[in-house]
């Protein structure tokens, strides 16, 4: 099996991760890509590895662009996932704009994080507890960075259209 895959890896990398990557979606796009170019029906690993022993060198040439097709689309794709999270967020900002809520959970994990920093100095913590008083301590930061971010994302947002309102 490692043969070609290794033959895979050379020409197409790109194919090659999709096809190893375990899930649905990105193995399904990677054999259809190896079909389109083979000509062959491909749907499973076992009949990608086939197509890629019998390919002929032009074949392989033409997986090499493929692979070059795949990663730019894989890319694209990146980028409306990164653009779909931004537009909700900024719809999260626009439609709690007006909400105290987000000053009150920020407030409250600043908080948390305070109390939390107090008693790590003033209490020992036992042994066999510390693993997961740990993992909740950087839970709480995380989640209090999380906060700070959006509040400051919110405010700041807010000023950049007071600003540009007011040199109207």
């Amino acid at each position: 099996m490692s043969n070609w895959l290794d033959k895979l890896k050379d020409y197409a990398p790109s194919i090659a991760s999709a096809v190893l990557s375990g899930g649905v979606t990105l193995p399904q796009l990677a054999y259809k890509a190896i079909s389109d170019v083979t000509g062959l029906d491909v749907q499973t690993i076992g009949q990608a590895q086939a197509a890629v022993e019998s390919a002929s060198p032009s074949e392989l040439l033409a997986l090499k662009q493929a692979d070059n097709d795949f990663a730019i689309e894989m890319r694209k794709l990146d980028n409306e996932l990164v653009g779909t999270e931004l537009e909700d967020i900024q719809n999260a900002r626009d439609s709690h704009k007006h909400s105290v809520m987000p000053a009150v959970i920020c407030c409250s994990l600043t908080a948390m994080v305070g109390a939390l920093m107090v008693a790590l100095f003033k209490y020992e913590v036992p042994e066999a507890n510390s693993s997961i008083v740990y993992m909740v301590i950087g839970q709480v930061i995380t989640l209090w960075g999380g906060s700070v971010v959006y509040f400051i994302g919110t405010t700041r947002s807010s000023a950049v259209k007071t600003a540009a309102m007011l040199k109207r």
